[in-house]
């Protein structure tokens, strides 16, 4: 299949925007606050507002419920450790890129993004707690049709230059990955759109492949019906076990708020 590069793009660092603007503000969920009791706050550092828990539609890591509550397998453990903890907390659905600028900039309020993988640019302006969940290895998703089936190592897919990846903007993929990615910016699309949308775009064809893990990656075949059914999960050769999810904090966070809740996970 051909996947000619898009008209006036550069040939190296290709950028694909999502088909929906991304919103700055963020989306409110109505959920009650945790409270903490009276002689537990006397006895802890001062929390001087809730924790703000920023997260994505990212079946099964994140997602609205019914009743219009977070649940997945990000969510659980993040509740559990902040209740433990005696941490007031409160929910905000919020975009990728959003997380980041909350997280990596000045702001004076106290905002945790749920699930980002740890890496040392990112250690530099944020602050992680330990990890929530441990992925299954990476894979890769492709048309049916793509034209490659069966294990190939990430590096073999990104020197062929028929079969271009669509990565998402701001991401990490682990250093194994990242660094594969580096190496062939001339192989890679990026774009500021979520999974769902990254599928539909490697589905028309705007993409050869995504990297996606497995617990996301079978979700998305299901959700999407008709275009999952054209879609594929392949092993990528030598990928290592997946990366850890964390709570990514700013700078705003209290050291020993965080370590309030790293002794909470830390007892599961």
């Amino acid at each position: 299949m051909q996947y000619p590069p898009l008209p006036g793009a550069a040939a190296a660092g290709l950028v694909l925007m999502a088909t929906a603007q991304v919103p700055v503000a963020t989306a409110q969920v109505p959920v009650a606050t945790a409270q903490v009791p009276m002689a537990a706050a006397q006895a802890q550092p001062a929390v001087q507002a809730p924790i703000t828990l920023h997260y994505q539609e990212r079946p099964p890591y994140s997602y609205t419920a019914a009743d219009g509550q977070p649940q997945g397998l990000l969510v659980a453990p993040a509740v559990r450790a902040l209740q433990r903890a005696q941490l007031p907390f409160q929910w905000v659905k919020t975009p990728s890129q959003r997380q980041l600028v909350l997280i990596q900039g000045s702001a004076p309020t106290l905002d945790c993004g749920l699930g980002w993988f740890r890496n040392p640019e990112r250690e530099q302006l944020g602050r992680f707690s330990l990890p929530l969940y441990q992925d299954r290895p990476f894979m890769a998703l492709a048309r049916r049709d793509g034209g490659w089936s069966g294990a190939r190592a990430p590096a073999e897919l990104l020197a062929d230059a028929a079969l271009p990846l669509l990565v998402k903007e701001g991401y990490s993929y682990g250093p194994l990955l990242d660094g594969a990615i580096a190496q062939h910016p001339a192989s890679v699309r990026r774009t500021s759109a979520e999974s769902a949308q990254m599928a539909r775009m490697v589905e028309a064809g705007r993409a050869a492949w995504m990297i996606i893990a497995p617990e996301e990656g079978e979700a998305l075949l299901s959700e999407l019906g008709t275009v999952g059914a054209q879609l594929q999960l392949l092993t990528l050769a030598g990928v290592p076990d997946g990366q850890q999810r964390h709570l990514y904090c700013n700078r705003a966070v209290p050291d020993a708020v965080v370590e309030r809740l790293n002794r909470a996970l830390a007892e599961r």
